[in-house]
């Protein structure tokens, strides 16, 4: 059976790769076979016995490695693969009520680890991590001149006015991390 024989026979139940693994086994025996008995053949001895003597017929690797590829050219292109759409995970929903103190409480503890007197990173303070501008620009001089120096109540009052002009976004990390965006 030729190798173009065999090709076409196996392109049926074989994958694409597997025929190609297939045409590289081949050669590879072609090749052995040729090692073994060229080795002999150079010793003057007998091929072994697991070499049949009918094998020993010499191949023209060139031709031989040709025909493979010719016969691999004729085989259909492997059917395309689907990779299933991924699935995007959204969170749900969260309705947060801004009047409920606890979910400044919560906020304050990512931002400042709670602590509603902060005034340790430059041009930020109070609990909520207020930068001083955006603390005057919504009111927040009217009860102290940075939110670090103003009661938790007051810096919560001042956070709600943030809420309504800006949204959850004025506390990027804190709020995506807590579900309120």
């Amino acid at each position: 059976m030729s190798a173009d024989q065999f090709l076409s026979r196996s392109a049926d139940r074989l994958t694409h790769g597997a025929v190609v693994v297939v045409a590289f086994a081949l050669v590879f025996a072609v090749v052995m076979v040729g090692v073994v008995t060229g080795a002999a053949g150079a010793k003057g001895e007998e091929p072994s016995a697991l070499v049949p003597v009918a094998a020993t017929v010499p191949v023209d690797m060139y031709a031989a490695m040709a025909d493979i590829a010719a016969a691999l050219a004729t085989l259909p292109p492997p059917p395309p693969t689907t990779v299933p759409a991924r699935r995007v995970q959204t969170r749900p929903e969260v309705r947060v009520d801004p009047s409920d103190p606890g979910v400044w409480d919560a906020l304050a503890h990512c931002e400042t680890r709670g602590n509603w007197a902060t005034d340790s990173v430059k041009g930020f303070s109070g609990g909520l991590g207020f930068a001083h501008g955006t603390w005057a620009s919504n009111g927040g001089t009217e009860f102290a001149e940075v939110a670090a120096d103003a009661t938790r109540e007051q810096q919560i009052e001042v956070a709600q006015r943030v809420l309504e002009g800006s949204g959850w976004g004025a506390w990027p990390g804190c709020s995506d991390l807590l579900g309120l965006r």
